[in-house]
Parts: structure tokens; sequence; C-alpha cells
């Protein structure tokens, strides 16, 4: 689910299924069956399509607001994993 909510993000970001695949690296047709995928894995309409063109639904803003801030949690937690596994993590204690 981390992927999709990516693509999720990347789509209402950039209002669009295109330049969303263009900076996800997939193509257009794979970002939207994506969020086909997540919006039938969470039984909730994301967003509300019109032709080419889309709105993105209340709940759709929710999961937004939401998969953004857990991918952010999750891209600074493997910043850190890798910072300790490196060595470059230490240990600050302070005596009082």
């Amino acid at each position: 689910m981390n992927r999709q909510m990516r693509y999720f993000i990347a789509v209402v970001e950039t209002k669009s299924f295109f330049e969303a695949g263009e900076i996800c690296h997939i193509s257009q047709s794979a970002i939207s069956q994506q969020i086909k995928a997540l919006e039938e894995e969470l039984q909730v309409q994301l967003l509300e399509r019109h032709g080419r063109k889309f709105t993105v639904t209340p709940a759709g803003r929710y999961f937004y607001e939401q998969a953004k801030k857990q991918v952010q949690a999750m891209d600074s937690a493997v910043r850190e994993v890798r910072r300790i596994a490196s060595g470059e993590y230490q240990r600050l204690r302070v005596g009082v």
C-alpha cells in the first residue's frame, strides 16, 4: 500500500494521472490501475472521475493528508535507520 499511497499523492498534487506517472516512472494506465486497486482495497472512492478529469472526494482529501504524513514518517525512519547502520549515529549522554 505504501507505493499506492505515493502514487495517489502524486496524482492529487499534479492533478494529472499522466504527470503523476512521469514523476513515479510508470505509465499513466499503471497509475490509474493502482489508484483503482487502492480504492478497492479501502472500499472507498478517493477520486470522482469526469472523463479525463477528476476531483478528489472528501474521503480522498482526508486520505491524501494522512498518506502524506505516513509517507513522510516512513521516509524519515528509513533515513534514520540508514544513518544508524552507517555508523553516523552516536548517542550523546549528558549527566546532571
